[in-house]
């Protein structure tokens, strides 16, 4: 798909789509609970269809009406509708979350299955699972530590120490397994980046029945839990949003508000909110959306460590600032739908954007924005930081822009909702 973005005036309105990083986690945690769990305003996205792709996979019942997801579980054992296997293979599509969430709990059974995905997710490492599960009296079988992954349980209880500078999601599968092992675990970890993401795990485990005690995210106490059915609401999504309120501070003179987010869930986020306002952006916020106006944009500095799904916004943002800026943390871009820093620094230099890279930090010159083809590296965020340069200094091309769907299929038809002069065009081969 191809589409083209040109500059433009918002205003209006947009809901947030829901999140997928607590849809995705929910799913699991509905899978390993013995009853039926409800699920509202779940979202449409490649990630989050994912995610109930495995959970059938692995035998949850999974209903679909609308927005509305239920799900039978009780994984690995018994379920409502009877005893249901997993099956031998179960695909993550391109999933990073799924694939690594759900690797551990996959593992919970004593049934060899093997986790399979596409695209870019088969180059994105599991070596900390070939430490791990091991020691968890799983066996654990790669190609070089990439996908495909079989492992072979029952996992069960016990002490692991993991370094958690690469990911998040690896803790979060274990933080999400190990309830279901029938003993106590403790696990240490080093160098935890992404910490909100672990405090948002912690909170929809406790949502399902499961709490689990840590002392300041270095060491985990987990007991042995039974996962409780629920109904839940999948919260708006911050990380979509930060695109939109970008948008909104580069070219909605008359305002353009995100609704449907609030922080009723650890997301992290929501620091594009402290960022803007770093920036000189007009803020207005209430309990469940947020109001931008087009501002005059202050060269800033900001640690995207917890954050890392915030550089393709803030980069656009940052070139159209009144000077340099500097954004930290870049080493968490290496294993993304693409290397995400060279692949801003590559699309946005054909923009005029001079974006350098050095040891972990990453800062971009403002200059005047020229038309350009944007490639999208199949990265969704890519795409849709291409679309802010659009939309707020000169038409972009972008390539390959049906990539959005991994998390936001609506992103450009909403914004053709907020008066965005955005072109779409289903082409074979664009």
């Amino acid at each position: 798909m191809k589409v083209e973005v040109y500059p433009s005036e918002l205003s209006g309105v947009i809901i947030a789509p829901g999140s997928k990083s607590v849809a995705q986690r929910m799913v699991a945690c509905a899978l390993l609970a013995r009853g039926e769990s409800v699920i509202h305003d779940f979202p449409d996205s490649d990630d989050c269809r994912a995610a109930l792709d495995v959970a059938q996979a692995l035998g949850g019942v999974i209903t679909t009406k609308g927005n509305v997801v239920s799900i039978k579980g009780g994984y690995p054992k018994a379920f409502l509708s009877g005893i249901r296997n997993p099956k031998a293979e179960v695909f993550c599509g391109e999933s990073g979350l799924t694939s690594r969430m759900f690797t551990p709990i996959a593992a919970l059974h004593d049934q060899a299955v093997t986790i399979v995905g596409k695209g870019s997710l088969l180059t994105r490492t599991f070596n900390d699972y070939l430490e791990i599960l091991p020691a968890l009296n799983v066996k654990v079988q790669t190609s070089n530590g990439l996908l495909p992954i079989t492992v072979h349980g029952p996992l069960s209880h016990g002490e692991i120490s993991m370094d958690a500078s690469t990911s998040s999601q690896f803790l979060t599968g274990l933080l999400t397994a190990l309830p279901k092992t029938g003993g106590d675990s403790i696990i240490r970890v080093s160098n935890l980046r992404s910490k909100p993401y672990v405090e948002m795990t912690l909170e929809i485990l406790a949502r399902f029945g499961v709490k689990i005690e840590h002392r300041n995210l270095e060491e985990f106490i987990i007991r042995p839990s039974n996962f409780e059915p629920q109904t839940v609401r999948v919260p708006g999504d911050w990380s979509s949003a930060a695109f939109l309120l970008v948008a909104g501070a580069l070219c909605a003179d008359k305002g353009l508000r995100i609704e449907n987010l609030n922080t009723e869930l650890a997301q992290a986020d929501n620091a594009i909110v402290e960022v803007l306002v770093r920036a000189g952006v007009m803020v207005t916020r209430d309990a469940d959306s947020v109001t931008v106006r087009t501002s005059e944009i202050r060269a800033f500095e900001f640690d995207a460590n917890d954050s890392p799904d915030l550089f393709p916004p803030l980069v656009a943002l940052a070139a159209f600032a009144d000077g340099v800026s500097t954004i930290y943390g870049v080493k968490r871009l290496t294993y993304k739908e693409s290397n995400r820093g060279k692949s801003l620094q590559q699309e946005f230099a054909k923009a005029n954007i001079r974006i350098v890279l050095r040891n972990d930090e990453m800062k971009i010159y403002p200059a005047h924005i020229r038309p350009a083809v944007i490639n999208s590296h199949n990265d969704h965020r890519i795409a849709m930081s291409a679309a802010i340069l659009g939309l707020a200094g000169a038409r972009m091309i972008i390539r390959g822009a049906e990539c959005v769907a991994k998390s936001y299929p609506d992103f450009f038809n909403v914004l053709q909702l907020v008066n965005a002069k955005v072109l779409v065009q289903q082409t074979a081969g664009a």
